[in-house]
């Protein structure tokens, strides 16, 4: 009885040392766009959005292993048959993070899912489906209290923006954020 007592105290103790670090911070950014289709009839370009909300980052600061939700209003466009059309999409990225603790430095990596739901679209994008989901990847540079941060999102559901069209979205980010 003695030894489990013991053994208990003293995970207690190491365990309250391993206090999960809480960060919040702001962010926004550029997106540049591609909606990909198998549809020889459309014509895409890549085009430029932006992005800005909000972030919180969980770490377990031993190990450098951690979770990174966001919460971002996403502007996007889509351009069918060359006319440009904004798509305004509410983001959660829900993204594993692991970062390397360097003082001041600190590089990390990020994966994980996305999900986005339509808040708003021009004329010309009424039919489009209002949610989508995928895949993102990622990393960057924090310095201090500045967060600088490149994602890919790979989007994994077929976007349908008509009775016979459907779109998929590839996005590359480049974002600038303040961490309290």
């Amino acid at each position: 009885m003695k030894k489990i007592f013991v053994t208990i105290l003293v995970m207690a103790c190491f365990i309250s040392q391993m206090d999960a670090q809480i960060r919040f911070g702001l962010k926004a950014g550029l997106n540049f766009d591609t909606f990909k289709t198998e549809s020889a009839s459309l014509t895409h370009k890549n085009s430029t959005g932006w992005q800005a909300g909000a972030m919180l980052q969980v770490m377990i600061p031993v190990i450098g292993l951690g979770v990174q939700p966001e919460l971002l209003y996403t502007a996007k466009k889509l351009e069918i048959y060359n006319h440009q059309n904004g798509i305004g999409y509410f983001e959660v990225p829900i993204n594993l993070r692991y970062e390397f603790n360097l003082l001041l430095l600190r590089p990390f990596l990020t994966a994980g899912p996305y999900f986005g739901y339509i808040l708003n679209t021009d004329s010309e994008t009424k039919d489009i489906d209002k949610s989508e989901w995928g895949l993102g990847f990622g990393g960057g540079l924090e310095v201090w209290k500045i967060h600088l941060g490149l994602r890919y999102s790979l989007g994994i559901k077929d976007v349908k923006v008509s009775d016979v069209l459907d779109v998929k979205n590839r996005t590359f980010s480049i974002s600038l954020g303040y961490l309290f």
